[in-house]
């Protein structure tokens, strides 16, 4: 299963962690680990490029990070623009991705 864990600190994000594999086909074959690797991705690509200075991003073998170091309106809606992203995925395939929100 995809893990989709996002702390919150009040109302703000304060990181994304991904890990895991869906686990809906055989490796190589699963659309929705594919799909919610092409989220990811694409997101780090864009808060490395958009917010440098603002983030720490973290990529290991079968998980990645997104911190917020410097808190903005920006990077808060972009950061909820990726957790909505997850969530459509969510609503979809509930039995291969799950979302684990924590206050911290």
């Amino acid at each position: 299963m995809v893990k989709v864990e996002i702390l919150y600190k009040q109302d703000q994000i304060q990181s994304i962690r991904v890990s895991g594999h869906a686990g809906a086909g055989t490796r190589g074959n699963d659309l929705v680990c594919a799909g919610a690797s092409s989220i990811g991705f694409g997101a780090l690509n864009a808060f490395d490029e958009l917010f440098a200075q603002d983030v720490d991003i973290e990529v290991r073998d079968n998980q990645f990070r997104i911190k917020a170091l410097k808190n903005s309106d920006m990077l808060q809606k972009s950061l909820l623009f990726l957790e909505i992203q997850y969530k459509t995925m969510e609503a979809s395939y509930p039995e291969n991705i799950t979302i684990i929100r924590k206050e911290v």
